[in-house]
């Protein structure tokens, strides 16, 4: 495939994947947080316990907007950390939405479930067969040539927009994981010997 195409396809791609990740939803949660922070900073000062719990809504909507899902504080240091550390945005972001970073006695790991894996083959299979049995009909089916072409064209696009979609929190996080899998490990554990250092050099206080 020429590589302009491919660009055209990732762009598209780039596009979709907001949509189908329900940023929409959180930028309008964000939106609501925002007026209500406003509200109470009108209604009770910047001090007051009302400005502190919006704030903290504010905060953890905007966190959602960039990441496309809210997540515990523990995550959302993670992905920061993971950013500030030259993991892709787009891969801490699938991460975030299908909740691969876990926390788990009180400390963030990075969830590897092979049932998923397995899932993901069998669903793929499974599609593909549905779709060529669809074209399949589509060119068995009476009608002019014209007529079964646009079918089939309109039968793959549907399957390859809804399939698109449905790898975001399927197949593509697995290809997240096994990319950046040891680098988000290695984070997650210097994060949680941080913690104790900090909680060790409290305790004498």
């Amino acid at each position: 495939m020429p590589r302009a195409a491919l660009q055209a396809i990732q762009r598209i791609g780039q596009a979709l994947d907001p949509f189908f990740a329900g940023r929409w939803y959180w930028s309008m949660t964000r939106w609501i947080a925002e007026r209500q922070l406003q509200h109470a900073l009108d209604q009770h000062g910047d001090r007051s316990m009302q400005v502190r719990q919006a704030t903290e809504r504010y905060r953890r909507a905007d966190f959602a907007v960039r990441y496309w899902r809210s997540a515990p504080g523990p995550v959302m240091r993670i992905a920061e950390q993971a950013l500030d550390a030259g993991v892709p945005m787009h891969a801490i972001r699938l991460l975030v939405l299908n909740t691969d970073l876990r926390i788990r006695d009180g400390q963030v790991h990075l969830r590897r479930p092979f049932i998923v894996t397995v899932l993901n083959t069998v669903l793929a299979t499974i599609v593909g067969v549905h779709m060529f049995l669809m074209c399949l009909l589509a060119v068995t089916a009476p009608g002019p040539t014209w007529l079964k072409i646009t079918v089939i064209l309109a039968v793959a696009f549907v399957y390859c927009f809804l399939y698109y979609g449905w790898s975001l929190y399927t197949s593509r996080p697995q290809q997240i994981i096994a990319e950046h899998g040891q680098k988000l490990d290695a984070i997650c554990i210097a994060s949680t010997t941080r913690s104790r250092a900090e909680v060790r050099n409290i305790a004498p206080y």
